[in-house]
């Protein structure tokens, strides 16, 4: 069990991150509404030619932002044996951190997308894997106590 004032050193900075990304994800929503009721019809702030291909694109980049999420984490929880109290917390937040930051591209990715081409139905989908993604890995304070990755 560790140390009730060591957790909370190391969680709160964690859980402060996943809020501030889920704010920004609100703030992204906002901005988008914003911009399709001030320019109706929205279409982009730069006309391209092949804009399929600017979409693959950001879904692609979306898709490696996930599986290297998928792929990192575990490394970043890999703890050296006999590890003490807090290389585990120090674990924790790092890996809390850089996964919060992680879900945040494919909506900030999808912003782009719709700041370029005006396709709000992307940047919906891609908001929707991001908020999913907050939710899934969002640092919660029973797994801490409980030693994450022991």
């Amino acid at each position: 069990m560790f140390n009730h004032d060591e957790l909370q050193r190391h969680f709160r900075p964690a859980a402060a991150v996943g809020a501030a990304v889920i704010a920004s994800l609100v703030l992204y929503l906002v901005l988008v509404e914003v911009l399709r009721a001030v320019f109706k019809p929205f279409h982009g702030f730069v006309s391209l030619g092949d804009v399929q291909t600017v979409r693959y694109a950001v879904f692609g980049a979306a898709v490696v932002v996930v599986i290297l999420m998928r792929v990192v984490r575990p490394l970043l929880l890999r703890l050296a044996p006999g590890a003490d109290d807090r290389a585990v917390l120090v674990r924790l937040q790092r890996a809390s951190i850089l996964t919060m930051v992680l879900a945040e591209v494919p909506a900030i990715l999808g912003l782009g997308h719709f700041l370029v081409t005006g396709y709000n139905v992307d940047f919906y989908v891609l908001l929707a894997a991001s908020l999913v993604l907050v939710f899934m890995y969002f640092p919660r304070k029973a797994a801490w106590e409980e030693g994450g990755a022991r």
